[in-house]
């Protein structure tokens, strides 16, 4: 089923003609709203004066929490000690991080409403800031007082305990399992101890958040009843990753029905995770449109999507691994804690998720995970690409290249003796994860054949030979495993054969740059038989589709897709059925193709898909609201080269691999565009990304002149291969490929720089791999 041609949705974004949500015209009487966020980190909120705004040019209407009469918002994924650490849509007693909304203003234009924002006046006693989570655990100083601790999850399992043993059977030369109380890495020849931090970064869409809330009964004309705004009904667009969830949320917090809730998305301009949940600032332009009864739009501006939008990653590893002399894994010891931001989010899955991958594609017979996660004072933590399986992968892959470099081994030899072989799975690895298919050395050996790694090992041993320390040669690698559609959530997809002869698709996950609707039209054009052109697909919308996930989590080729696949095959059917009375025929000996239905053999007695449609007046359709899909887990190897100035701290990409195993293909064009995107977030991140904060909590990153990303200028060619292997915990056979590089390309890259420097005594440089860093690392060691 795989093409290689370019998804036809691509080219208006490629051109420049894509309607963003800050792109949708103005409904009449449209307000706009400007935050007032607050400056300081940390303290206790004491007065805000409204009145001078509220007498500028243009504002119709100014609001602090208890005008807007909203309860807490706390996210279903979050466990919060009972609510003591839900977060207030604007705050009230307390501000938490720079950045966090204090109040809103509603004015005729952004610009008087931006105008009149710079007039509220504010007071806050400001308290000491905290930012590093294994610190404010102490709980020295405390976020919320009533909740008595800082700590959203301690450290569990406790001292002593919690060993996990898998099942699977072994090699001889590999250790016992361990006794619990037992050191995991007891009998080891040779053991490494590292910190690897994983500093918080921005999934950086091309479109910050955006919204334009309506009244229902502006669209239709009707004025609003007079007192009854508060139980209106709302008409949402806004940027999201999927427009199912957030009616849910809308509902609590509006208290109307979810059906009176109607939530859209045009194009947004990525998601990666960073847009899984409604930010704070929707609800409360929902709930300004209810009480002034006018639509309300807000577009949050580059500055404001750096100082309160979600952050991902995080987390610091403190890791240990033992080996055996050949190089074998003897154990794992980890304490990971997660920094959650100021407000309890995603900071409980993300921990979860990096547990579960903790042993990655490795055999690991004794493992200690131990994880624990607390509030600071910066923004909260959320979703971005891979959610908490690029953290551990980053610690697991260093140590690995650490072991190795101590035990004198080439690192990709030291991961041969212990990457499983694909006769040993499906292998269970303890940690709530079965692999099921693949062959991770393949993977490996192909990602060394593409960057050609004999040539550069040669080249690296010359330089070093010559003492050269302008141009220090390092390979790194990164192998990783995913799981990708966690979660027991299904999807929906519909589908009907139109009077024109058309197929209509409605599926509840929207798509914002992955190619899903050229995807969904080929897969029903394949199972169905009509021609792919007259296939049309609608986009997701919550009053068209009961349910629908979010697209994120790599999850909605092999979940959607599979729906898909399926109504696809039921319509099929029920075509043949209504086909075979109009031909006279059984159902089972009607062809199907692009022009229409025929009995099989007899191509001239033709029936067109219009004469199919017309021939059923009740209507020709399938429906497919259950899940069938299974967690599926892609794999692979991506490998770096580059070039160390060792006066300088430069740092240059040489050459780059990703070798992804992401199942049976739908769409190879979209797959290696997937490989090509990823690769570069993970490079991004290794080389350049990272949100920095003040000791007082003040942000440093707070445009991209402060945050860098790559331009297209600073990479090199990326090669790609795909090895395809199916999976059969799906419909279609795939994995997922969304998020593979943005876990493996950083350990890569990172492994890469510290190999080109290695020799002068440098042991660990975190990433970003900065020159800063990198120059720091060889004075230390020197």
């Amino acid at each position: 089923m795989a093409t290689a041609r370019l998804a036809s949705e691509d080219l208006p974004m490629l051109r420049g003609e894509a309607t963003f949500t800050a792109d949708l015209p103005l409904p009449d009487g449209c307000l706009h709203a400007a935050f007032v966020r607050s400056t300081v980190a940390h303290g206790d909120l004491r007065n805000v004066d409204l009145r001078e705004a509220e007498q500028a040019p243009g504002v119709v209407a100014v609001f602090e929490a208890a005008g807007l009469g909203l309860e807490p918002l706390e996210y279903y994924r979050a466990t919060t000690l009972g609510g003591q650490m839900a977060r207030p849509l604007l705050a009230t007693e307390r501000v938490r991080f720079v950045g966090e909304p204090i109040a809103v203003v509603l004015a005729d234009s952004p610009v008087h409403a931006l105008d009149a924002a710079e007039l509220v006046a504010v007071e806050i006693d400001e308290l000491p800031a905290v930012i590093d989570a294994e610190q404010t655990a102490a709980g020295d100083v405390l976020l919320f007082p009533d909740a008595g601790t800082n700590v959203v999850r301690p450290l569990d399992p406790p001292d002593g305990g919690g060993f996990l043993s898998p099942p699977t059977v072994l090699d001889d030369a590999a250790a016992p399992p361990a006794a619990p109380g037992e050191d995991p890495c007891a009998g080891a020849q040779c053991v490494v101890e590292l910190v690897c931090e994983n500093d918080r970064i921005t999934s950086l869409p091309i479109e910050p958040c955006a919204i334009v809330a309506t009244p229902f009964e502006l669209i239709r004309g009707t004025p609003l009843a007079q007192g009854a705004s508060p139980n209106c009904e709302i008409d949402i667009w806004s940027t999201g990753q999927g427009v199912h969830s957030a009616p849910y949320l809308y509902r609590r917090l509006l208290g109307i029905p979810v059906t009176a809730v109607r939530v859209r998305e045009s194009q947004v301009g990525g998601g990666f995770g960073g847009r899984g949940d409604p930010v704070p600032e929707f609800f409360v332009a929902a709930r300004a449109a209810q009480l002034l009864e006018r639509p309300v739009r807000w577009v949050q501006s580059r500055q404001e999507q750096f100082v309160s939008m979600p952050y991902g990653r995080g987390q610091r590893h403190r890791i240990r691994m033992g080996f055996d002399p050949d190089g074998r894994i003897v154990g794992i010891d980890v304490v990971m804690w997660c920094d959650a931001g100021a407000y309890p989010h995603m900071a409980p899955m993300l921990t979860a998720a990096s547990y579960r991958q903790s042993t990655g594609l490795y055999r690991v017979p004794r493992l200690r995970y131990r994880i624990g996660s607390a509030v600071t004072n910066a923004p909260p933590t959320g979703a971005y690409r891979g959610a908490g399986q690029p953290e551990v992968n980053a610690a697991l892959e260093r140590a690995i290249d650490a072991g190795a470099r101590k035990l004198g081994l080439d690192p990709a030899d030291v991961r041969r003796r212990n990457l499983l072989r694909a006769d040993e799975l499906p292998f269970d690895t303890g940690t709530g994860i079965v692999l099921d298919s693949g062959d991770p050395h393949r993977a490996l050996d192909t990602a060394q054949e593409l960057i050609d790694v004999e040539r550069w090992q040669a080249m690296a041993a010359e330089r070093r030979a010559a003492s050269s320390r302008s141009a220090l040669i390092g390979i790194g690698y990164g192998c990783y495993s995913q799981s990708a559609g966690s979660g027991d959530d299904p999807d929906y997809a519909s589908m009907e054969l139109g009077a024109d002869g058309s197929v209509l698709v409605t599926c509840g996950s929207h798509g914002h740059g992955q190619g899903h609707h050229s995807l969904w039209a080929q897969i029903t054009s394949a199972r169905v038989g009509i021609a792919q052109g007259a296939v049309r697909v609608n986009d997701a919308d919550s009053a068209t589709s009961s349910y629908g996930g979010v697209t994120g989590g790599s999850r909605t080729a092999s979940v959607l897709g599979s729906q898909i696949a399926e109504a696809a095959t039921e319509l099929r059917a029920r075509i043949c059925e209504v086909a075979g009375e109009l031909l006279e025929a059984s159902p089972d000996d009607i062809s199907l193709t692009p022009d229409g239905a025929h009995v099989a053999g007899v191509p001239s007695r033709l029936t067109s898909w219009a004469d199919i449609a017309a021939a059923a007046p009740e209507g020709i359709s399938a429906t497919v609201t259950e899940r069938s899909a299974g967690v599926t887990h892609p794999y692979g190897t991506h490998a770096a080269v580059v070039e160390v100035d060792a006066e300088t701290g430069r740092v240059e990409l040489l050459a780059f691999a990703a070798v992804d195993d992401c199942g049976r293909m739908l769409s190879e064009a979209s797959v290696e565009g997937q490989q090509h995107g990823g690769a570069v977030a993970g490079i991004s991140q290794a080389l350049m990304e990272a949100g920095q904060w003040d000791a007082d909590g003040t942000p440093r990153t707070t445009t991209l002149v402060d945050y860098l990303i790559p331009a297209a200028a600073d990479l090199p060619p990326i090669d790609t291969a795909r090895l395809g292997t199916p999976t059969e915990r799906n419909e279609l056979g795939t994995r997922g490929i969304g998020e593979n590089g943005a876990i493996a390309a950083p350990p890569a890259v990172q492994n890469a720089v510290i190999d080109a420097v290695a020799h002068l005594g440098v042991t660990h440089i975190d990433i970003p791999v900065t020159p800063q860093r990198v120059w720091e690392a060889i004075r230390a060691a020197q």
